[in-house]
């Protein structure tokens, strides 16, 4: 007790002493789910992942050297609020294109920053101590660069910081803040006869579209003459076609068409740079043209009418509105790439405030006749397909809505792109070759996506809408370079073709809501190789087994959603399982596992019938357009036996012996 009475004593008279005996601080474990990465670039966890002062971290964020990409940040939400007494950083020596630049670090809450601290980098190979006390929620980790390289090049870059890693030193003030759940239902899902899907254009053949139920039909922009906000649009037939006809077609042929809009109205000497026109990219009304052509399309195709006074086009009245021809609008492709002109990146808050524009007019702030919502409140908006399974970038723009749009998330489908290589890259710098969806992890990959939706954005969908492999073994895409199986027992289009059909169905048994595959044709004249020969028919327009073995599982499965993953038997198979939900009919989709996949020869495509009664295995053959049944054990955990070919798969369907091909 006494010694109780001196230590307050103590304490009162020096306070030096007092603030000594608070609680020690002491390093705070960063987890994933606290950290948005404002840039939408690079592995940001790898700051976090050697939390250990006695040794050299090895691992680092890496940044692309693409200016649009900096300052490269990260916001940390440390869920309470923390006195914060010190952050460390270990400064790695420099290397090539890795020197240099600073940290800034800050609180407050998200832009709204606050008592910054800047600490330069002097690649001195050791851990440096950043003094910064403050008491906060919210952390700011932010790089800048201050060296450049590729200076002779076309597109100079910023050269990445030697950060290896940081450690943040603090204690908690207080309880754990509430997280509200969000608000919104998961949309129903889609049957797989128009969950499947191609990439195209407006002349597309009418036989390609037999084996998808939609297409995401690439459109620039300046097609229609906009330009400004006051020349009338023109919706003249095309030199490719008729817009209204191609649009009517697609709806009689039971397809959903969602037009990409893409390129810059300047299409010449602009390409895909982003649409600013000279305005602050980071404000929404930057971009009141492509707001205006955005209600201006929907207002024709969408399904609500729309008074004369509002449509500005060189039609004579009545003016065409309300046509109900598309249900969804796309307004940009891969607006976060990292390659070529840097003026073609949006970085995640520049992409937000440009679909906040085209969505629904900022919050309806820039009057009436701009956005999509405005036009019809039932046509879902399609933010422009990003480059990879950007889940980063798709939090920072989530962030960005939360405080700019009072959480009103500016889409109703999260639009993503991914390609099966040993790099894991779109375009990677280097030597890679295209890989099976199980051999890239496809299927888990996408149920990551699909999770972080279910917990933030329930109400969105999810796409696919650029997947595939080329039948070039030349490109680093290619369905035939460096895979075991080929030349010897299968050909790279069936390699094609079986890829694509089971990355298909991972995608359905991930949660996904759509997939297009890229491209609905081989493209003719093509330089660039990789990407140019992943079609469905080739530039003579010969259609490959893609095309057969696509189509023929659109139309087993009509109808169908998937249900469930079931158990085989057999380590071996994988079986996902298809309900109709109106008349409660099963399918069944099985496939080889990966680990045997590369040690057998494929000889065919399996297919498997569910009849009333009977349970048959189709075998089809692509060349000899051929099917042939045979008796198969009715469950599928008696499935351990049966003789697959890999890397086949297989399909339960329903009711018919035949297929249409």
């Amino acid at each position: 007790m006494y010694i109780r009475i001196f230590l307050i004593i103590v304490s009162l008279l020096f306070p030096a002493v007092r603030s000594g005996l608070r609680a020690q601080a002491s390093i705070i474990k960063i987890t994933e789910d606290m950290v948005t990465d404002e840039s939408g670039s690079g592995d940001y966890m790898s700051w976090f992942d050697e939390q250990d002062m006695s040794k050299k971290p090895i691992t680092r964020w890496i940044t692309s050297g693409n200016v649009n990409c900096w300052p490269a940040g990260l916001v940390i939400d440390l869920k309470r609020m923390y006195r914060i007494d010190a952050v460390y950083v270990f400064d790695a020596p420099k290397s090539y294109r890795v020197e240099g630049g600073y940290l800034k670090v800050s609180g407050g809450r998200p832009f709204e920053w606050c008592d910054s601290v800047r600490q330069p980098l002097r690649n001195g190979g050791k851990w440096v101590k950043i003094a910064c006390p403050m008491q906060t929620r919210y952390i700011q980790l932010q790089k800048n660069a201050t060296v450049m390289c590729n200076l002779d090049g076309q597109y100079p870059e910023n050269c990445d910081l030697a950060i290896n890693e940081i450690l943040i030193e603090g204690e908690p003030l207080g309880d754990l803040e509430p997280v509200a759940k969000p608000a919104g239902k998961r949309p129903e899902p889609c049957p797989m006869d128009l969950f499947i899907g191609m990439n195209s254009y407006i002349n597309t053949p009418d036989k390609a579209h037999e084996a998808v139920g939609c297409v995401r039909e690439y459109r620039p922009w300046g097609w229609n003459g906009v330009t400004d906000l006051q020349t009338p649009i023109s919706w003249a037939t095309l030199r490719d076609g008729n817009s209204d006809d191609y649009y009517r077609k697609l709806k009689d042929m039971g397809v959903d068409c969602v037009p990409c809009i893409h390129r810059h109205v300047d299409a010449k000497n602009q390409a895909e740079r982003i649409p600013d026109f000279g305005g602050d990219p980071a404000n929404p009304e930057t971009y009141r043209v492509m707001a205006d052509y955005s209600f201006q399309y929907v207002a024709r195709y969408g399904s609500r009418k729309i008074p004369d006074r509002l449509l500005r086009t060189t039609e004579a009245a009545p003016k065409k509105s309300g046509l109900g021809l598309i249900r969804y609008f796309e307004n940009w492709n891969e607006g976060n790439r990292e390659w070529g002109d840097p003026g073609e990146h949006f970085n995640p808050y520049v992409f937000s405030a440009f679909c906040s524009a085209s969505y629904d007019g900022h919050l309806g702030t820039m009057g009436e006749g701009f956005g999509v919502k405005q036009a019809d409140p039932d046509m879902k908006y399609v933010f422009g397909g990003l480059v990879g399974l950007s889940l980063s970038y798709i939090q920072a723009m989530k962030l960005w809505s939360d405080y700019y749009r009072n959480g009103s998330f500016p889409a109703d489908v999260i639009n993503v792109h991914h390609y099966c290589n040993t790099r894991g890259k779109q375009h990677p710098k280097e030597t890679a070759y295209g890989i099976s969806p199980e051999e890239d992890g496809l299927k888990e990959k996408l149920e990551k996506l699909v999770k972080w939706r279910n917990a933030n954005l329930p109400d969105k969908e999810i796409w696919l809408t650029e997947f595939g492999w080329d039948t070039d073994p030349n490109t680093y895409q290619s369905a035939a370079k460096g895979h075991k199986l080929y030349p010897g027992g299968i050909t790279m289009n069936e390699i094609q073709g079986q890829w694509l059909v089971r990355a298909y169905l991972a995608g359905s048994a991930a949660g996904l809501d759509r997939m297009m595959m890229f491209l609905a044709n081989d493209i003719k004249g093509y330089t660039l190789g990789v990407y140019g020969s992943c079609g469905f028919f080739t530039v003579d327009g010969e259609y490959k087994p893609s095309w057969y073995y696509v189509k023929t599982m659109k139309t087993a499965l009509s109808g169908m959603v998937f249900d469930a993953e079931c158990a085989s038997g057999n380590k071996d198979i994988c079986v996902y399982r298809y309900k109709d939900r109106n008349t409660g009919k099963l399918a069944y989709a099985s496939g080889v596992r990966p680990a045997t996949g590369h040690a057998k020869t494929a000889t065919g495509f399996a297919l498997i019938i569910l009849l009333p009664k009977r349970l048959y295995r189709f075998l089809w053959r692509i060349r000899k357009n051929l099917v042939r049944n045979e008796r198969f054990p009715s469950k599928p955990a008696r499935w351990k036996s049966m003789s697959v070919s890999a890397p086949s798969l297989s399909l339960l369907i329903g009711r018919r012996r035949t297929l249409l091909m």
